[in-house]
């Protein structure tokens, strides 16, 4: 893939036109060189948002462009490119960011990465993070976080994702990266699982030692077992409660009338007593004593008497009648009690033996629950025993697995040490341009570590005085993986000026030596965004001539004369999401 031109549909924007091969240098000068006014920078004029704006038309995702489409409305953009000598377009508005036309053809986001991951990258199926997107950085860094290191120039994510993306652009077995970190992600997820059992209020002494499985899991058989033999003979009455309610009410009730009974009984008793106890007044026995007194008795007294003794004997008469008729009521009221109180008994006595021969319904369901608890805590413990021992045995399998991976991936790097020596060299050879005392390469290892992780790939420049190294070594890369890389078509380096902020002006200077080296003549473009101050550094540093071959391959020049000369042709404000 090699980038044509850039533009937009708004007169004002600055159209970008590359060369085909070779250099392609962005200018950002300023009007008035050391001015401080406010604005007056290199910063603003547009230089960097040609990055963002490329990244835009190729596929880049639209949250990240939210303040871009917001405060652009109505801008389309354009960039014409070509791949294996197929000019293509890609067109994506700020008004429907969601699509890309693709030589006249509307496509979703993920159609189009698809179809650029299909065009630029040999990416192997079922290969997880692998994409059109995740590599196209390391060709055209999107932002400033891009040039903190020379293996991260986009949101990668995990550090697997960025061992993967290096290990596929250097030409790495990537299934073998792939192998060890699914078999690191199993042998995670055990543990995880192990741990969720620490935590686990049943299993937690198990897991601990505190307690033996086997041992627990007879003695919860021997309980559910007895429990169950109870079930089994339970008669359960679904109307228990009912009928315990209708015993005690019928019990109070025999209680009630007993006590009636008994006391009819009391009250028959003292009549008895009463009617035996006789009364005899005699009117001889009371002229006697009145003889005795010697008093002497009238006829008319006497006659008194008489009639006396009459009325009194008549009294008595009826007295023991009543007491009769008192008695033979109570007898009949104590009878008829009685046949109730047998009646109520014979029912207590029926309910009392259903109620023996029966159980509650609640006590039925206490016990069923009691033996449904303890078999699921017989179950979990029998699972846990499983489990522990599959753990166990899954856990062997996947450190054997390990064992043989890393012996697999010995041999495999031992086989690639050409293509790793041919990597190594490019990049210590670049580097010694600028650090000739210093050792450095790019070293690939096989990580035998307890992680995800299957190779070490590490660019190397042990030196520690300079504060460009790093801007070096991300440069030395990126060309490494361009020129010596694998499983790519792509033909450009696209560098913002962030990269030679910091670098020694003798070292920007041999920056440009090098891309003018290996990039002239070739089938590849180098382009960059340059800062006048930049320029002015490195042109003392190079020959007339030198600097000439350079400086000619300028394709757009951006200055902060007023908004007209930016990049956008305007003045607007857009902050990076």
């Amino acid at each position: 893939m090699q980038l044509i031109r850039v533009y937009s549909n708004k007169e004002s924007f600055k159209t970008v036109k590359f060369n085909e091969n070779g250099l392609n240098f962005i200018i950002a000068k300023q009007k008035e060189p050391g001015a401080t006014e406010k604005g007056k920078t290199y910063n603003g004029v547009g230089k960097s948002f040609l990055v963002r704006i490329i990244h835009f038309c190729l596929g880049a995702k639209t949250n990240n462009y939210k303040s871009f489409c917001d405060n652009l409305p109505g801008w389309e953009f354009y960039v014409d490119f070509s791949i294996d000598m197929k000019t293509y377009t890609a067109k994506r508005s700020t008004g429907n960011p969601k699509r890309i036309v693709l030589n006249g053809e509307e496509l979703t986001l993920i159609k189009f990465n698809e179809k650029m991951g299909t065009l630029l990258f040999n990416i192997p199926q079922d290969m997880s993070y692998l994409s059109f997107r995740s590599l196209l950085p390391f060709f055209i860094r999107p932002r400033k976080e891009s040039y903190v290191s020379y293996d991260k120039p986009g949101n990668v994510g995990s550090q697997y994702q960025t061992v993967l993306y290096n290990s596929f652009l250097l030409g790495l077995d990537v299934f073998l990266a792939q192998k060890k970190f699914i078999i690191k992600k199993e042998q995670d997820r055990i543990k995880a699982l192990e741990s969720n059992f620490k935590n686990d209020t049943l299993l937690r002494d198990f897991f601990t030692g505190d307690k033996d499985v086997m041992l627990t899991l007879v003695d919860l058989e021997e309980r559910i077992k007895k429990i169950d033999e109870d079930l089994s003979g339970f008669k359960v009455a679904e109307d228990y409660n009912e009928i315990q309610i209708e015993a005690d009410r019928i019990e109070k009730e025999l209680f009630s009338l007993n006590n009636k009974v008994i006391l009819m009984q009391n009250n028959i008793n003292k009549i008895d007593k009463s009617l035996k106890i006789e009364t005899t007044t005699d009117k001889n026995d009371i002229k006697s004593v009145y003889e005795e007194a010697n008093i002497h008795f009238s006829e008319n007294l006497l006659k008194t008497l008489d009639e006396l003794e009459i009325f009194y004997d008549k009294l008595i008469t009826n007295r023991k009648k009543r007491l009769l008729e008192q008695k033979n009521k109570l007898i009949l009221d104590k009878e008829s009690k009685m046949k109730v109180v047998k009646n109520l008994q014979n029912q207590l006595d029926k309910l009392m033996n259903y109620l023996g021969d029966h159980q509650a319904l609640d006590v039925f369901v206490a016990l069923s629950n009691k033996s449904a608890e303890l078999k699921t805590e017989r179950d979990n413990l029998k699972k846990y025993q499983d489990l522990q021992e599959e753990y166990k045995e899954n856990e062997r399998q996947l450190e054997k697995s390990q064992l043989e991976l890393t012996e697999v991936t010995e041999k495999y790097l031992k086989g690639m040490e050409p293509e790793i020596a041919e990597l190594r060299d490019f990049f210590r050879g670049l580097a010694k341009r600028f650090y000739p005392n210093s050792v450095a390469g790019l070293s690939i290892e096989n990580n035998d570590g307890d992680n995800q992780l299957r190779f070490n790939i590490d660019a190397k420049i042990e030196s520690d005085t300079s504060d460009g190294i790093n801007n070096v070594k991300i440069f030395c890369y990126d060309l490494t993986v361009l020129f010596k890389g694998h499983n790519h078509n792509m033909n450009f380096i696209f560098h913002d000026s962030r990269l030679f902020d910091g670098i020694d002006e003798r070292q920007k200077a041999e920056i440009f030596r090098i891309v003018a080296e290996k990039f002239i003549g070739s089938n590849k473009q180098y382009i960059a965004t340059v800062n006048q101050n930049q320029l002015d550094e490195i042109k003392k540093q190079l020959t007339e001539d030198e600097y000439k071959e350079i400086i000619q391959n300028t394709v757009l020049t951006l200055t902060d004369e007023d908004s007209s000369a930016k990049l956008l042709g305007i003045s607007v404000d857009i902050r990076e999401d």
